[in-house]
């Protein structure tokens, strides 16, 4: 298995190459207090086959919120042939690759904890400068309103999060007369 080692050291102990490790913007559990994104790797042997084994229930269950936070991004795992084709793969299985045939596996996000909506708008622009979040998630999850100069419009934040509180007022309303 690939632990999160540094991409160094994974290739320097093991017959792999890893084409690339990054974090997944968006996939986080929104809210107040936001779960980790996902993590995107792809690896494959160099020079020989390699069997790997892996289980990962996030992808059938991923992160749930709590107490209004979001859910986390799913996991997932495909194979990359040798033709360039994606193959779809299940959560928990064991592989062979050959050379020039490569993994690539999504781990899941974390669940956010509280609205999203109660975020500090700032802590929201640091996410979104760091690539955590895109502006429009920012916008549509969040509720806050980023130009593009990546400054924060704090009147647009103010009005947006007004106008979507109404908005799940409206909703509760409605559900508790059905």
């Amino acid at each position: 298995m690939c632990f999160i080692d540094s991409v160094e050291l994974d290739e320097l102990y093991q017959p792999i190459w890893v084409s690339e490790r990054r974090i997944m913007p968006d996939t986080e559990g929104a809210g107040r207090n936001r779960g980790a994104p996902s993590l995107f790797v792809e690896f494959g042997p160099v020079g020989c086959s390699v069997e790997l084994g892996y289980v990962s229930d996030g992808s059938v269950n991923a992160a749930l919120g709590a107490r209004g936070g979001g859910t986390g991004g799913a996991a997932g795992h495909r194979k990359r042939r040798l033709d360039g084709g994606l193959e779809e793969l299940s959560n928990c299985a064991q592989v062979i690759l050959s050379d020039g045939e490569t993994i690539q596996s999504i781990c899941c996000g974390g669940g956010g904890y509280g609205p999203p909506a109660e975020r500090a708008p700032s802590r929201v622009l640091h996410d979104v400068a760091e690539a955590w979040i895109s502006r429009e998630r920012a916008r549509e999850v969040y509720g806050v309103v980023i130009d593009d100069a990546m400054r924060l419009d704090e009147l647009a934040t103010e009005r947006l999060r007004a106008k979507m509180g109404s908005s799940a007022e409206d909703n509760h309303q409605r559900r508790s007369t059905d």
